[in-house]
């Protein structure tokens, strides 16, 4: 009998969660989320298509009037629940996770491969769409994606954790992640006070005015420093770091010692 040690057995694992990442990203791709996205990308970009025909604008203008309110507001956040709120979640719907976990690759092998397939077509729809809507905008769209494209970036890292923890914890997460984007995200992140500290989006924004600081880009409007309460973006950065780290943890955690029916 031909018998494998710990460095084979560790190959092997990782090899079969490359393979089960590449093959949860392959069908999630090709599923009805992206065509929900594809939707609600084609709609974003007609609106900046209308708003960038009318005159010249400026980068200031693009940050205020679309980037902020239109795409971290809202279609930010729903991009990403579309993917990573079906990595675990969208097994269990399809009764597949008891055929994926009876396969000899141990849970946080199959937890890592599914975050991993989740934050690919996340982050790489998030940013696609975010170059898209520069480009549209013109001159003011592009340089705006140059500069802020990281907090995109890390916002996209942060949605992913917390969306695929909902996966985890909940049969119809997508629900619960919808109701997270349009209450907490969309509504919350945009009172006065520090209870929209609880929205990610409070922290992308604060990223996006400490990346436009040469610009005199600030908070304005109904994000009046005196009522928006910025932090700056060292921090908001260690927070969103942190607190992926911390939900990607949480998840991990949770997958390997619950038991699925």
């Amino acid at each position: 009998m031909v018998q494998y040690g710990p460095r084979s057995g560790l190959l092997t694992a990782l090899r079969g969660g490359c393979h089960l990442a590449a093959f949860s990203a392959r069908r999630m791709l090709l599923s009805r989320q992206t065509l929900v996205n594809a939707l609600l990308l084609a709609f974003a970009l007609l609106a900046v298509m209308a708003w960038s025909v009318r005159h010249e604008r400026t980068p200031v203008q693009f940050v205020r009037e679309i980037f902020l309110p239109l795409y971290v507001s809202f279609f930010l956040p729903i991009f990403s629940l579309c993917y990573a709120s079906a990595g675990i979640a969208g097994e269990r719907q399809d009764q597949t996770l008891g055929y994926v976990l009876a396969t000899p690759l141990p849970r946080p092998v199959i937890y890592v491969a599914k975050y991993l397939a989740a934050l690919t077509l996340v982050g790489g729809w998030n940013l696609a769409g975010f170059a898209a809507l520069g480009w549209l905008g013109g001159t003011a769209g592009w340089e705006s994606f140059q500069r802020f494209w990281p907090a995109v970036a890390l916002s996209s890292l942060a949605y992913t954790s917390l969306f695929h923890l909902f996966s985890v914890l909940l049969h119809r997460a997508t629900i619960v992640s919808l109701g997270y984007a349009l209450i907490l995200e969309a509504f919350l992140g945009n009172m006065p006070g520090i209870v929209k500290r609880l929205a990610i989006s409070y922290y992308t924004q604060c990223l996006v005015f400490d990346a436009g600081q040469s610009l005199g880009l600030g908070p304005a409007g109904g994000r009046d420093p005196a009522l928006f309460l910025p932090i700056s973006g060292d921090l908001a950065q260690t927070v969103l770091l942190g607190a992926s780290v911390s939900l990607f943890l949480a998840g991990l955690w949770t997958f390997c010692r619950r038991e699925y029916v």
